[in-house]
């Protein structure tokens, strides 16, 4: 038995007895059965037979306005993937790197360098990874506010366990503040241009009329989530080198291997724990009988940890032999951005370490980790000396 208190204070104890004792097993605060080896996680993001992402009792849907791209399935599902799923190509994300997310760093840097110190998760790596993907999209400004707020009120949510009423209440006022990007889409429609959303709405139509917005606003709404991961990546991956510091003093003198940090920073502490899943029938998984429809939480987190497959798993190294782990899922529903997302926080943790190279936790940081389903780093103080600066 595991409790949410306990999982939301820190969850890889708790991860490593299940594995042990009880790798398939139910949290009643949850309502859901808990996966935690590696082999089960994987086999119920991979068998879309016996397990569905389709949760109609989500109250996401309500929130969105309609199903997001995360609960689709089959024909719906691929439809809209494959509408943007170009725009991840990695010839596109080096551009998008260069062009973009590198100048928004840079801008958002110079601002903040000569204040000597800040929350570098909310006032630096957040509004970074924010601003640029929502440029990617074609969003602009005024919808980069947007879906940043979307996507933290939308993280309030999936934390709410208790389905506190104030946090959905106020998760509903922001979601219905919609006018940017509902007018974005709206001019998108009679101008198609080369943006994320002009595909959503035309690609591979084939002379039909553009998808409607019951297709498009949910899964935009929903993207609010996406555009913040970044950041909570990067902000995780700085917390890693902190707490390794050969490893920061290798990056510091080589910032090619902050790719490799990245990486290895989302299979240690990635920003997202755990992935639902609604099971289509009975089923009996890592020894229980689980019935049908039923609540599942496949945690990523956990399996990216287990002991039978990665050598001393609790350990943040760089250095790790490269292999394949679920920090963006794994199937028909492994995250189509990947590439983007890590390019992000790569790309906004070089910045920082060229514009602050002497960045370090601010006197008397306590770290304050918090939530499960998405965890996040919680406030990151940083000092640096200003003169230290490097200038371009």
């Amino acid at each position: 038995m595991v409790t949410i208190r306990e999982l939301e204070t820190d969850p890889y104890p708790a991860y490593a007895r299940l594995r042990r004792d009880e790798p398939v097993g139910w949290v009643p605060e949850a309502r859901q059965w808990l996966v935690t080896r590696w082999s089960d996680v994987r086999t119920v993001l991979t068998d879309t037979e016996r397990f569905t992402t389709d949760q109609p009792s989500s109250p996401l849907h309500a929130l969105c306005g309609g199903a997001p791209m995360l609960f689709r399935e089959g024909p719906s599902h691929r439809d809209v993937r494959e509408a943007f799923r170009h725009d991840y190509d990695p010839h596109r994300v080096t551009d998008y790197v260069d062009t973009t997310a590198r100048p928004i760093a840079h801008r958002v840097a110079d601002d903040l360098a000569p204040t000597g110190g800040a929350d570098l998760a909310a006032d630096y790596f957040e509004p970074v990874t924010a601003i640029a993907m929502a440029a990617h999209l074609g969003a602009g400004p005024e919808g980069a506010d947007e879906l940043r707020r979307w996507g933290q009120v939308l993280t309030d949510v999936a934390n709410n366990f208790g389905r506190d009423p104030a946090v959905d209440a106020r998760a509903a006022g922001v979601m219905a503040d919609d006018a940017a990007v509902t007018a974005l889409v709206g001019r998108l429609r009679e101008h198609p241009d080369r943006s994320v959303i002009s595909h959503l709405l035309h690609a591979n139509r084939r002379g039909r009329d553009a998808r409607p917005d019951a297709d498009v606003l949910p899964v935009l709404k929903h993207l609010g989530l996406s555009v913040i991961e970044p950041g909570w990546l990067a902000a995780w991956t700085l917390v890693a080198l902190w707490s390794e510091p050969d490893q920061l003093a290798a990056v510091r003198a080589d910032r090619a291997l902050l790719g490799a940090a990245v990486y290895e920073a989302l299979r240690w502490s990635g920003p997202v724990g755990v992935l639902g899943r609604r099971t289509t029938r009975d089923v009996t998984l890592g020894g229980r009988d689980i019935p049908a429809d039923s609540q599942i939480a496949a945690a990523i987190a956990s399996a990216n940890r287990d002991e039978d497959e990665f050598t001393d798993p609790d350990r943040f190294d760089l250095h790790r032999d490269v292999r394949t782990h679920l920090g963006f899922g794994v199937g028909p529903h492994g995250c189509p951005a990947h590439p983007l997302v890590t390019a992000a926080a790569r790309t906004a943790l070089d910045v920082l370490l060229e514009r602050m190279p002497n960045v370090r936790p601010a006197p008397g940081t306590r770290a304050a980790p918090r939530g499960w389903k998405l965890r996040l780093t919680g406030p990151l103080h940083a000092v640096w000396d200003v003169a230290a600066r490097k200038v371009s």
